[in-house]
């Protein structure tokens, strides 16, 4: 078998209008507008450049059922750069982009494959040399809750190829769609699945079966940060497969923390938020970042943080700075969770009502069976159907954590700093 290379990418999400954002400054709007486009960009020129044999996209490529003839001609162009270099793409839908969403009637290159609602295998070759057989399947609406894994299966000795946009394993957070177990997955005899749906890159497998999601190639909320991109994938005559991400995306998503602890002055916060920003500038690789901000802490600054308009005011500060800074810094919100500076201990040996709702925190704390006597409290809720449709019990440790952030809102409301 020969080797040859591919980039597997998904979720392009092309034309996403960050609706939600309400950004007022133009820079930044302008920087969001294209930001879909431009990361697409880089997946055709990461094509380009790696010389691959095919680009598989895993579905999503567009944000909605209703796709902007914008996004479809860009997606077009993108393809066509692809086709101009011999190099073949291969597309499934998803949720998102489903067949029966509205489509402009476009001319699409011969060497573009859009599967259809039915399970279509497609043999790739190169110099008249079988290089995969890919196989794959679009859905027909959003609303996709069949297993369509299960309809996947090797139909001869070529390396297999499964183009599929599912939550495997059912991922939290992300939706039912097309809903499949690695078992299902692992049965089929496909040797890399590349997936879509999950926006965060996992590779669930590196070996054969290679089960991986590249994750989207643009972070499009806080919800989505950190790097983003698309998968090299090389596979060798020995059907060894090497996977590599390559981050694509034009702009950062950033969840950061100032603690106000030590501090006495508001010089020196406003100091340190814009030093931080400074330094997240710095380590994204020259990309611009959307930053959201908390300030957390304890200390004399902890009252004075709390005066009207305060927050507002470090806030504007702050991304006046950072948008003079290169690459720019938007700080999208800023919020406070400070308190006075307090002693746990001393607040136990008062035996006030802060001191005993700390004491018995505390006690509960130390509980060997804590966890249990939470689930009882919280029985109820958790047996609720709904509930559970959307919630799983907290593990012991996001327990611990919860219970330590109630503490932190109590002494919040209830301790003024005053004697």
């Amino acid at each position: 078998m020969p080797s040859f290379s591919f980039i597997h990418a998904a979720d392009l999400h092309l034309d996403s209008p960050f609706a939600s954002m309400g950004y007022e400054n133009p820079d930044l709007a302008a920087v969001m507008r294209s930001a879909t486009f431009e990361a697409f960009d880089n997946v055709i020129q990461l094509c380009l450049n790696k010389n691959v044999d095919f680009l598989l996209i895993s579905g999503d490529v567009y944000d909605g059922e209703d796709r902007s003839l914008r996004a479809q001609l860009k997606f077009q162009e993108g393809l066509k750069t692809l086709d101009k270099r011999g190099i073949r793409s291969f597309v499934v839908h998803g949720n998102h982009d489903p067949l029966n969403g509205w489509s402009s009637n476009l001319e699409w290159p011969g060497s573009v494959h859009q599967f259809r609602d039915f399970l279509e295998t497609v043999n790739v070759e190169r110099d008249n040399e079988s290089l995969a057989c890919i196989q794959g399947i679009s859905y027909p609406q959003k609303n996709e809750i069949r297993n369509l894994a299960r309809r996947f299966k090797k139909t001869s000795q070529a390396f297999h190829i499964g183009l599929l946009h599912a939550n495997a394993g059912s991922i939290k957070g992300y939706k039912e769609y097309a809903p499949c177990t690695t078992e299902d997955l692992t049965k089929s005899g496909i040797d890399y699945w590349a997936l879509g749906h999950v926006h965060r890159k996992t590779i669930l497998s590196s070996h054969i079966p290679a089960i991986v999601y590249p994750g989207n190639t643009q972070g499009r909320g806080i919800n989505e940060n950190g790097e983003k991109g698309c998968f090299y994938v090389k596979v060798n005559e020995n059907r060894e497969i090497d996977i590599k991400f390559y981050p694509v995306d034009v702009v950062r998503w950033v969840s950061d923390e100032v603690s106000i602890n030590g501090m006495k002055a508001e010089q020196e916060l406003v100091n340190c938020l814009e030093s931080r920003c400074a330094e997240i500038s710095q380590s994204q690789c020259g990309r611009p970042s959307i930053i959201r901000m908390l300030i957390s802490g304890n200390g004399p600054l902890a009252q004075r943080l709390k005066g009207p308009s305060v927050i507002a005011d470090l806030l504007e500060v702050t991304q006046e700075a950072g948008m003079a800074l290169s690459p720019f810094v938007w700080v999208e919100k800023m919020r406070a969770s400070v308190s006075p500076e307090f002693n746990i201990a001393e607040a136990i040996d008062k035996q006030d009502f802060l001191g005993q709702l700390l004491c018995n925190s505390k006690k509960l704390l130390a509980n060997k069976k804590f966890e249990d006597i939470l689930k009882d409290e919280l029985s109820s809720l958790f047996d609720n159907p709904r509930v559970r449709r959307v919630l799983t019990f907290p593990d012991i440790k996001s327990l611990e954590k919860l219970l330590k952030e109630a503490e932190k809102s109590c002494i919040q409301g209830l301790y003024s700093g005053d004697d």
